[in-house]
């Protein structure tokens, strides 16, 4: 059966998601760029609306005036990136600006991980902490917020599970040891500095994103910058 046609307003090129900060992604790119098929086009990140708004970025005024005017500019040595559109940060910092930073802890011990059919499972990094059925995080807040604010944006009906992924396997077998590999990065990675705490990367999320490709092809890139708790 196929897939419902995406609405014209929606892109699978775009998303709003959070990132980790450098500091922490080192032992997930060592196994991603190994075991993630994603990893060319995604950095590491936990979508928060995906697909979101199509073409939620533009470029600066002055650079649109020279591409229409064509060959008779001078063309930029150093043109602007292409940033978020004004209406879409504001829509996004409506909801930000009342919600606080907070702590996460992406959680390898053990990893999560979804089975999409017997040879098709994901592997990923749980920042879910509360142990309540259903789970709730300051990230499952944070989603429903955006949600609700960017109600058009309801594509994909599941359940919000919060994830990070670290890469895809083709047996139960497999991923259990993409879950070991993943683990064994962490816990090198902190350098037994936690003693007998859980395997976990410690992130203070205080920003979220919006991210864009312009083929599908290309690598998401940073179009918008959006900060919690700020007015």
């Amino acid at each position: 059966m196929a897939a419902p046609r995406l609405a014209r307003h929606l892109s699978h090129k775009s998303a709003l998601a959070l990132l980790p900060p450098s500091t922490i992604t080192p032992p997930i790119e060592a196994v991603r760029q190994t075991h993630d098929k994603q990893f060319a086009r995604w950095p590491p990140h936990i979508n928060l609306i995906y697909p979101f708004l199509a073409s939620p970025s533009e470029v600066a005024e002055n650079e649109k005036t020279a591409e229409q005017q064509g060959d008779g500019v001078q063309a930029s040595s150093d043109p602007s990136p292409p940033h978020l559109k004004h209406e879409i940060y504001s829509r996004i910092h409506k909801v930000t600006k009342g919600i606080q930073p907070f702590h996460i802890s992406l959680l390898a011990d053990p990893p999560g991980a979804f089975s999409h059919s017997k040879r098709s499972k994901t592997v990923w990094l749980d920042p879910s902490q509360q142990k309540s059925d259903p789970p709730v995080t300051p990230v499952h807040n944070l989603q429903a917020a955006l949600q609700a604010e960017f109600s058009e944006c309801g594509a994909d009906q599941r359940p919000f599970t919060p994830h990070l992924s670290v890469g895809q396997a083709k047996s139960d077998v497999a991923a259990q040891n993409l879950s070991n590999d993943i683990k064994e990065s962490i816990s090198g990675f902190l350098s037994g500095s936690r003693g007998s705490q859980p395997v976990a990367l410690e992130w203070y999320v205080d920003k979220v994103y919006v991210i864009e490709r312009k083929r599908f092809y290309d690598r998401f890139k940073i179009v918008g910058v959006v900060e919690l708790g700020k007015e």
